[in-house]
């Protein structure tokens, strides 16, 4: 496109020195040269949209950092378990910025990562109870090539150009509601270019050339969760392109030039920089169903779906900084749980309340009692005990129960009439596990064999 850009120069030039020379050249000659210059880097004259290029396969498609180092605290793998209120799973990485003052974060320059072409923008709005705005997050889509898309989000804010350039706000569509907007766009973007501004943030990346991940029900990750913009009659191409594929995936980190990916994959850690990634796959940015297993996520409706904002799933995965932690990501879905059974004072309410609603680590054991949850098979019952609340929070007075039901055993088919139908496949149905929390015991030998459930447990689907 450089011939393009010397042709605009070009025109400006020659319209200038026209009116140099004769003060009453016509000004409609020189606005029009100014509007070729001004523009010729527009995705909408003449481009070819990235998303239509074939992707390069012999060198990265991220050249630049997304931020300033000097910012950044550390870059946490999310994986398959968040915080609680998040959506499940999030496959994609976390930027965390070095601390301000006290609490708070420092506020980064967010930058593309490539040459790319911005395909959407998303705007949400979160307002205190008396319905006054409080914050706002936004998110970018990016397109790279015809099979490489990611997105940087949870920005506080994005470039006034950008969202110029993208019609203004009034340009945006209800998604979910009036707090929930987005607009489709065709912004060119150069790597290094300014984004926006962040005290953290997001990054995904979803590679359709590579296989799809092989979940247990992948039509749950797929579903486009934007079922409200339908209704709203929202443009069908908008709600594609701000669609992301769980079940393709991939760590961001992978796609930056060696330079780049080695410094940022050694900020692989914690929240806080205290803990680093272990492992060879330090940046474990994926979905972690594993067919037949408790590992991964789960639902406490059979109906509900993967993509859909703040949905009501929990998680049972490895910790994506230790992977030899396993962590129960329960936050609050587990009736069972009460904060009674939290190891603190009766006086301390909020911080029992908490402690519930927080994720549950323990040390690995043999057999049926704390098994890794790859570990655990259809059809069995096992035991959890030494439970703490977080990492070191406070121990759980009492043990939880859990299996994974076999949906051909006998009594888990449909019933039709008087027959009995048995599944003859898990898919059909899919899986189902149960888990409750048990107070009469402080410890799985303590609970008399065989365990079983009291009726208190609670239901989950995959």
């Amino acid at each position: 496109m450089d011939y393009v850009r010397h042709i605009a120069v070009f025109l400006v030039a020659a319209a200038l020195i026209g009116i140099v020379v004769n003060p009453t050249a016509s000004k409609k000659m020189a606005g029009q040269a100014v509007f070729v210059a001004t523009n010729v880097t527009d995705f909408d004259h003449g481009q070819t949209p990235y998303s239509e290029r074939e992707c390069p396969r012999s060198r990265p498609v991220l050249t630049r950092a997304v931020a300033n180092l000097d910012d950044v605290i550390s870059i946490s793998p999310l994986g398959g378990v968040t915080a609680p209120e998040e959506p499940l799973p999030a496959p994609h990485i976390r930027i965390n910025t070095k601390r301000s003052t006290g609490f708070q974060r420092r506020q980064t320059t967010v930058f593309s990562p490539a040459k790319a072409d911005i395909i959407a923008i998303e705007r949400r709005i979160d307002r205190a109870e008396n319905g006054t705005g409080v914050s706002q997050s936004w998110t970018v889509h990016f397109s790279v090539c015809q099979d490489i898309r990611f997105f940087l989000s949870d920005l506080d804010s994005v470039s006034e150009e950008i969202v110029t350039r993208a019609g203004g706000v009034k340009a945006f569509s209800e998604m979910t509601g009036p707090d929930n907007t987005a607009v489709e766009t065709q912004i060119r973007v150069r790597a290094g270019d300014v984004i926006g501004m962040a005290d953290g943030f997001d990054m995904g990346l979803s590679d359709f050339i590579k296989p799809a991940k092989n979940l247990v029900r992948p039509e749950r990750y797929r579903s486009n969760p934007y079922t409200t913009a339908r209704v709203l009659n929202t443009d069908a191409s908008l709600i594609a392109a701000i669609e992301h594929d769980h079940t393709r995936a991939q760590c961001p980190l992978d796609y930056f030039s060696d330079g780049v990916a080695a410094i940022w994959s050694d900020r692989l850690g914690d929240s806080f920089g205290i803990r680093k990634a272990k492992g060879d796959n330090a940046c474990r940015a994926a979905v972690l169903d594993l067919d037949g297993a408790a590992q991964g996520a789960w639902f406490t409706d059979a109906s509900l779906n993967a993509a859909v904002s703040r949905v009501r799933a929990i998680s049972l995965a490895p910790d994506t900084i230790d992977p030899a932690r396993q962590i129960f990501a329960l936050h609050g879905r587990l009736p069972s749980l009460s904060p009674d059974m939290i190891n603190l004072t009766p006086k301390q309410v909020s911080a029992r309340q908490r402690a519930a609603r927080d994720f549950l680590t323990f040390e690995h054991g043999k057999g049926d009692i704390n098994p890794p949850f790859a570990l655990t098979e259809m059809g069995k019952t096992y035991c959890y005990d030494g439970l703490r609340a977080n990492f070191v929070g406070p121990r759980v007075n009492g043990v939880v129960l859990l299996r994974v039901e076999d949906p051909n055993e006998e009594g888990s088919g449909s019933v039709v009439g008087d027959t009995q139908v048995r599944v003859q496949s898990r898919h059909e149905l899919g899986a189902r596990m149960r888990i409750e929390a048990r107070a009469d015991a402080l410890s799985c030998s303590d609970l008399e064999k065989p365990w079983a459930f009291t009726g208190n447990e609670t239901l989950f689907f995959r």
